[in-house]
Order: structure tokens, then sequence, then C-alpha cells
């Protein structure tokens, strides 16, 4: 029977011997892909190691971090403090403790470069994005004495989201490691 183009029939309305012939088919074409892959992929130098090769050198990278975390703590410490202060000025409107409270900050998030960076990628990143959102907050709030031509509430909105931010960012970074998050001191 001759069938037209287009006209496909379902898996129920095979015969037997088109089924088979159909999971032949495929069998064979998924035992070339992995063949093909195998070969592209799995066979080239260096894939296995030789016999009698001494394994790579291993390196407890969460024993290096932790090392380096606890060498930040004195300064996440006073950025602590010291983010604290200026979210109180900004809940307080206090305007005149704001200032010398964002000054400090910036001289503290200058600490920060000196310190390096962790030895892992993502504590790595954590690390650097929380310091730059602490940056971004300085200088928002800054902003906010330098005659910029911003109304005074929307800076202070960007500052105290540049302080989320950095502080959700130093969170994960705590996380990653295994440390408690540092929490604001109550005033």
């Amino acid at each position: 029977m001759r069938r037209r183009r287009r006209d496909h029939r379902s898996w129920e309305e095979l015969s037997g011997e088109e089924r088979r012939r159909g999971l032949a088919i495929l069998a064979g074409a998924g035992i070339v892909a992995v063949v093909a892959v195998y070969l592209l992929v799995g066979s080239g130098p260096g894939t296995q190691a030789e016999a009698g090769a001494s394994p790579p050198p291993t390196v407890d990278v969460n024993a290096r971090l932790a090392t380096w975390y606890s060498g930040t703590a004195q300064v996440r410490g006073q950025i602590v403090t010291a983010v604290g202060a200026v979210r109180s000025d900004i809940q307080a409107v206090n305007g005149m403790a704001l200032q010398p409270a964002c000054a400090q900050l910036g001289q503290l998030v200058d600490q920060i470069a000196p310190l390096g960076q962790p030895p892992a990628p993502a504590a790595a990143q954590a690390w650097s994005a929380g310091a730059s959102a602490y940056g971004q907050a300085v200088t928002t709030c800054g902003n906010l004495f330098d005659g910029t031509a911003q109304q005074p509430a929307v800076l202070l909105a960007r500052t105290t989201d540049a302080l989320n931010s950095a502080d959700g960012h130093w969170a994960r970074l705590a996380a990653q490691i295994g440390a408690p998050a540092q929490i604001v001191p109550a005033r």
C-alpha cells in the first residue's frame, strides 16, 4: 500500500517488522554517537594517568580559605560596626552624624584591597562584589554632601540598597566558608 507524503503512521499502526527495524536503526545511531564522543573526547592524551605516575598534589583550599577569612576578621568587624552607624544615622535622619559615619566607612573600605583575594573563585567573586558595593555606598552617601543634584531621599535609598547588596555578598561568602554571618551590633 502506497502512502502520500506527510502521511505518517503512529507507533501502534506500525507492523512488528517495522518496529524492530526502527529500534535497530535508533540503537545503531546511539552506538555510533557514543563511540564518536568517546573517540573525540575520551581518548585524548592526558585523560588517563599513566601507570606508576604519582597523583596530582591536592591542596586543601578550604583550609586556606578559612585561614584567609580569619585574617580579615578585624577589618570585617570594623566594617560591620561602621555600616551599623551609617544605617542608624539614615534611620534617625541625622545628617550631621551621617557624613562622618560615611567617611569612617570609606576609610575602612580602603583597607579591603590590601587584604587580598580569597583562594577560591566563588569566594573571591563574593568578596569583590561586596567590597565594590560597600564602595558604592560610600560614594553615594558622599553625594549627599557634595552638592550632587539628586534628591536626598533617592541618595539615601541608593546608599541603603548598596549596603544591603554588600551585606548580602559577604553573607554568601560566610556561608560558603561555613562561618556565621556577621551581625550589626545593637546600639
